[in-house]
């Protein structure tokens, strides 16, 4: 595409602030009546034709206004991101109060993972999914068992940074107090210092020479306790905020709606997606505006990606929704996040 005079960039952007703002086509009245200066509706009348004679712009029908294309909205958020480096993140005073009743207090990775995700998509009114930082590189620290039955037990492995594993796990017979003890001493000395990579490898099962009731206890429970490590190397997967966007125009249409349902049923399509898409962006942003986007299912939506750290491990943070969503305000809550996160992350380690 040409490169576009200042006037015609004038015009652009007004046309696809007000889209976001009204959903609607643009008439060239509304945007004389936003720049409040002196430029004639015929003057912008002819830039807007010129627009879409360049594909920027899309008139529905003959009588209707303009719609920003996806190159269009391409230009604008090219635009926005060349000075969000200048912009200071200030932290709005109701997520100040979300934070101080729940990410302050000393809760589990999953629980910060499911509130960072409530309050981007708070921020950004749209569908907010965050992919957790993966566990494989976290290190065990000690396994600990408690009967509660004869033959049921409760495991609870502890991992570096004070982050817990817990399940209920049923043995085939029946173990004394301290044999069950003794068992969990044999596992602790197993995995101590092993990551959930090497665990989840079978590195606690490893069979003893010498069998005896306490080593025999441990094989039991570590058998029983796999499904403890089955799904955690991925990370947390969090996802909110559907209904910010089930009233949009957009979905209106019932092809948009299915393929949005479509995606987020399936929590691996929604890790898959995210995976590519992050190993794609600019290390600070990635922005994938409708037919830009390499997911097909998404060819219809804008989705924003960041990374973020937490406890020093990475994760991917995603805002979702359709390609006239707020620009600003998905950055800036993508940023808000991954300042919460630091903030969460120096707090542990003080």
């Amino acid at each position: 595409m040409k490169d576009l005079g200042s006037r015609s960039l004038e015009i652009l952007d007004a046309v696809v602030r007000l889209n976001i703002e009204t959903g609607r086509p643009v008439s060239s009245g509304l945007v004389e009546r936003s720049l409040n200066r002196g430029i004639s509706s015929a003057t912008i009348r002819s830039v807007m034709k010129g627009l879409e004679g360049a594909g920027y712009l899309d008139q529905p029908h003959i009588s209707a206004g303009r719609l920003p294309t996806d190159t269009g909205f391409r230009v604008f958020v090219d635009r926005l991101q060349a000075g969000w480096s200048l912009r200071r993140i200030d932290i709005p005073a109701q997520v100040r109060q979300v934070l101080g009743r729940n990410i302050k207090d000393p809760i589990d990775s999953q629980e910060r993972v499911k509130v960072l995700a409530q309050l981007l998509s708070r921020l950004t009114d749209n569908i907010s999914i965050i992919l957790g930082p993966s566990w494989d590189e976290v290190k065990a620290v000690r396994v600990e068992a408690y009967p509660r039955s004869a033959r049921l037990m409760l495991m609870v492995v502890i991992l570096d940074n004070s982050r817990v594993r817990t399940g209920l796990v049923e043995l085939a017979e029946d173990h004394a107090p301290a044999i069950i003890e003794q068992a969990a001493a044999i596992l602790t000395e197993r995995i101590r210092g092993r990551t959930v990579a090497e665990i989840r490898g079978g590195c606690w099962e490893s069979p003893d020479l010498l069998r005896t009731p306490a080593s025999c206890c441990a094989a039991a429970l570590s058998r029983a306790g796999r499904n403890l490590f089955h799904d955690l190397g991925e990370g947390e997967l969090e996802l909110e905020g559907v209904a910010n966007v089930l009233d949009e125009p957009e979905f209106r249409e019932p092809e948009p709606l299915k393929a949005l349902l479509r995606f987020i049923e399936s929590p691996r399509n929604i890790r898959r997606s995210l995976d590519r898409l992050g190993s794609m962006d600019d290390g600070r942003f990635g922005v994938w505006i409708g037919s830009e986007n390499p997911v097909g299912p998404l060819r219809g939506f804008t989705v924003l990606t960041g990374r973020f750290e937490l406890d020093g491990r990475p994760g991917t943070l995603a805002v979702l929704g359709p390609r006239r969503m707020s620009y600003q305000r998905a950055f800036q809550g993508i940023e808000i996040m991954r300042y919460l996160a630091r903030e969460q992350t120096k707090r542990e380690a003080s």
